[in-house]
């Protein structure tokens, strides 16, 4: 679960700047096309719906992980103190 709400946080994050792109290209494109007809809505559609993916994506590829390292191993950090 932690790395599927890292994930659902850095789509949020991704999904604001895609709606305020598509608020600032609807506000310029005069045709009523694809997400540009989202207008202001894009700020609130897009992070809800790039967070649920994220969510979806971050338990996907956590389960991912977990499945295949334990057939190749998992990933090991060796720190040496400077």
């Amino acid at each position: 679960m932690p790395s599927a709400k890292i994930f659902c946080a850095l789509h949020a994050v991704v999904g604001v700047i895609l709606g305020i792109v598509a608020t600032i290209g609807s506000m310029t494109n005069q045709t009523d096309e694809g997400f540009w007809s989202l207008g202001p809505w894009s700020l609130l559609v897009f992070p809800v719906v790039n967070a649920g993916l994220g969510f979806l994506t971050g338990i996907f590829f956590a389960w991912a992980y977990n499945l295949f390292s334990q057939w190749f191993g998992g990933i090991e950090f060796e720190l040496e103190e400077i």
